[in-house]
């Protein structure tokens, strides 16, 4: 039963599927601070309308936390830095995607996402998006309080969310690139450690994030239909992590109706559609929002560090952490930090092109929560140029977004903010000798040149003229890569090499959908089922383009060589559920991949996409026939032939059984990347990351057409009838109808509550 807490509907809340009851409810009041609706259609999808922002963040925010309470509830005290308390310091938190100890996570994330600078963040911001973030947290603290035990989390109470909560999730994307640099030496940086012997140890490795994902815009010229067609296929970890996505449909009318699926904490959808325009994020592994900067600097009783000669105070800065003991109480203990009007320092280790020292960091994100703004704007958008002016105007996501509208435009663009140094400003502020067209690891912090700061000591943004946007009414795609290759037949590299380097190797993903893409031009116009089974078509790049090299290497195999011969040669070089032979080559390229001269021809900057084939050597057939015996003998540690069924080796366990899937590595060019678990005897354990979330929309007579899918549901909890609730529509390949105008939505809706406070 919803508790009476009632605003000014004359009835507060009731079910239409299920039963309700409960007491009546009291007379409406005059007002009510937050106001909506929510109806929810088939597998779990939460469409919210209200009157204003504020309402509409309510409504959403308390659909989120049916769903996803606990993942939430861990995010908040994440960015607040408050593991320690929770779980104790040396527990494992996830900060970006490194696995460090709860104490570090909590230095980091009270540094880099501190009070002042969410403050500061918060003042910048339209009042819609604050209305908006105000909202989601009374939403979710409404859930929590009508529905949550104590204990629905376990160790973890759910905490009272605020709206700075909602800021840190924003920014908190923004912090990735500090994350790599900064958050494993967070707890090894502390004010007594300045003026100390440098620090040896090197940064732990970048994990494998094993995951990718993928946006397609096909524009007008190549539809004919005057539309665009845009396929969206963010990937991302399937389980116990901060990316979970959420599918959502937000509607204030006559002003916003927007659909799509968003990040954790994050109340907009970052992969989403209205009924003109349509989008997606990429991860932009190929940018550098933030650079390290070394200091000049004095140790003594009052440290300092030098910039063009004259000496900068350092502040000794306290952060009071409560850490939980072995015994279950809580004890504050107070970390020194040294801080500085750069920021917080941090004593990093040698790194090639970067001297061990320390260091303070320049992010052009940092304490940029404007991708609220940008999202809410986006949300609204029009048409493409709507679209461009919202990203440019509030570049606060860290990430490039692909999108086409309704009249058949496409673009890529960059959504984050980049620093103001041109490529000659990078070279002359390095601190060691950078190879052409490269970042430099670390600038000079001793030349006020190099801080990359202005008068207000903020990170210097470049213009918009300064950051691709790249518009076209052919095709746009990106995987992950730079902006250099993303339209079609084109080649772009005026950029910065902030951007990433217009001369490095696509990977394989770029190269698949540049031959798909070809492919479907030649042969005429591209249609929606086309531009669908770019993704679940599941061609592996890397097999057509090797495998009639292998073939050659087969010709004198014997033994277990020849075996796995005779198993490709039967394969689809697809990886396809049904296909036989994937699991074979799947184990075997990594081993290929080690091989070295693998291939025939050297990559050639001048002409990126050229096919690379096997080299006939007689060095690599022979490590090629090695490799292939390697494979089957490790699969027969398993009890595994290579010839099973894709899979019955690649599925997700459920409550009733493996599903099947396909797709496979990223790295192999399958464009519908699935990172299985460890391999064992029934195949791949579990989905460790991958295609997360899909939408194909197009429109026809200017109406729109939007199918979605979320692979894995809209809840982690096991106990949700929403966890893994549509892992049967990815291994069916199948996309549903989107219920998007508010007819469709009455019609498709099995639950409706009305909430207001």
């Amino acid at each position: 039963m919803i508790p009476a807490r009632w605003g000014r509907a004359a009835v507060a809340a009731f079910l239409v599927a299920g039963c309700g009851g409960g007491d009546d409810p009291p007379p409406p009041q005059p007002t009510a601070r937050f106001d909506a609706q929510v109806r929810w259609t088939t597998y779990g999808v939460p469409h919210v309308k209200a009157s204003d922002h504020g309402g509409l963040g309510y409504g959403y925010g308390y659909a989120v936390a049916r769903d996803q309470l606990c993942a939430l509830a861990d995010r908040i005290i994440t960015l607040r830095g408050e593991r320690s308390a929770h779980f104790g310091a040396d527990g494992q938190a996830l900060v970006g995607f490194l696995p460090l100890p709860n104490l570090d996570s909590d230095l980091f994330y009270r540094m880099q996402l501190s009070a002042d600078d969410v403050d500061t963040a918060w003042k910048a911001l339209s009042p819609q998006a604050r209305a908006l973030a105000e909202g989601y947290a009374a939403g979710f603290n409404r859930y929590v309080r009508d529905h949550a035990a104590p204990a629905a989390c376990g160790d973890l109470r759910p905490p009272t969310m605020v709206a700075a909560d909602v800021l840190r999730a924003v920014m908190q994307i923004g912090t990735l690139n500090r994350t790599f640099l900064a958050a494993p030496f967070a707890s090894a940086s502390l004010w007594d450690d300045l003026g100390q012997p440098e620090r040896a140890a090197a940064a732990p490795a970048p994990p494998r994030l094993g995951m990718a994902s993928n946006t397609w815009v096909y524009g007008a010229d190549a539809t004919g239909t005057g539309a665009a067609i845009v396929v969206a296929n963010p990937h991302t970890y399937w389980q116990d992590h901060w990316l979970l996505m959420h599918q959502m449909h937000l509607t204030i009318p006559g002003e916003m109706d927007v659909m799509g699926a968003d990040f954790l904490g994050v109340p907009l959808p970052l992969s989403g559609f209205n009924d003109a325009v349509a989008w997606s994020i990429e991860a932009p592994s190929t940018v550098t929002y933030g650079l390290p900067l070394r200091l000049d600097l004095r140790p003594g009783a009052s440290p300092a560090y030098m910039v063009d000669g004259v000496s900068r105070a350092i502040e000794r800065r306290v952060v009071e952490i409560a850490v939980r003991q072995a015994d279950g109480a809580k004890r504050t203990q107070a970390y020194a930090v040294p801080y500085t009007e750069l920021g917080p320092l941090y004593r990093l280790p040698a790194a090639p092109g970067r001297p061990a020292g320390w260091y303070a960091i320049t992010d052009a994100a940092e304490g940029d929560a404007r991708g609220l703004d940008q999202m809410l704007l986006v949300a609204k958008a029009r048409g493409m140029a709507d679209f461009q002016r919202a990203v440019a105007g509030h570049r606060g996501i860290a990430a490039h977004l692909v999108a086409g509208d309704s009249a058949g435009n496409a673009l890529f663009i960059e959504a984050g903010p980049i620093l103001d140094i041109d490529d000659a400003g990078l070279a002359a502020c390095a601190v060691e000798a950078t190879p052409s067209g490269r970042v430099p690891a670390a600038l000079d912090g001793s030349r006020g040149a190099c801080l990359l700061r202005d008068e207000q000591g903020r990170p210097r943004l470049a213009p918009a003229d300064r950051i691709p946007a790249l518009a076209t009414r052919g095709v746009a795609y990106n995987a992950n890569d730079s902006y250099s290759l993303s339209i079609h037949g084109e080649r772009h590299d005026r950029y910065s090499v902030l951007f990433g380097r217009p001369d490095a190797e696509p990977n394989g993903r770029t190269r698949m959908s540049h031959r798909l893409v070809a492919e479907m031009l030649a042969a005429g116009k591209v249609t929606m089922e086309q531009a669908v089974d770019v993704v679940f078509g599941n061609r592996n790049y890397a097999a057509e383009t090797l495998m009639d090299g292998i073939a050659d290497a087969c010709a004198t195999a014997t033994g277990d060589a020849a075996t796995a011969c005779g198993v490709l040669s039967r394969w689809d070089r697809r990886n396809n559920a049904d296909s036989r032979g994937a699991l074979l080559f799947g184990e075997l390229w990594p081993r290929l991949s080690a091989i070295g001269n693998l291939y025939a021809q050297p990559y050639d900057a001048a002409d990126p996409l050229r096919v690379r084939t096997l080299s006939g050597s007689v060095p690599v057939q022979a490590a090629v026939r090695a490799a292939l015996a390697d494979t089957v003998a490790d699969l027969g540690t398993h009890g595994l032939k290579g010839d099973e069924a894709w899979g019955r080796m690649l599925a997700r366990p459920t409550a009733n059984g493996r599903v099947p899937l396909h797709g496979g590595s990223g790295d192999q060019g399958i464009l519908n990347a699935l990172e299985g678990a460890p391999l064992g005897p029934e195949g791949y354990g579990d989905i460790v990351a991958g295609t997360a979330y899909m939408h194909a929309v197009t429109w026809t007579g200017g109406k729109l057409v939007a199918k979605v899918m979320a692979a894995n549901g809209q809840s982690p909890d096991d106990a949700s009838p929403h966890h893994e609730d549509q892992v049967g529509l990815l291994s069916r390949k199948q996309l549903v109808d989107a219920p998007f105008t508010d007819a469709q939505v009455a019609a498709s809706a099995v639950e409706t509550l009305h909430l207001a406070e």
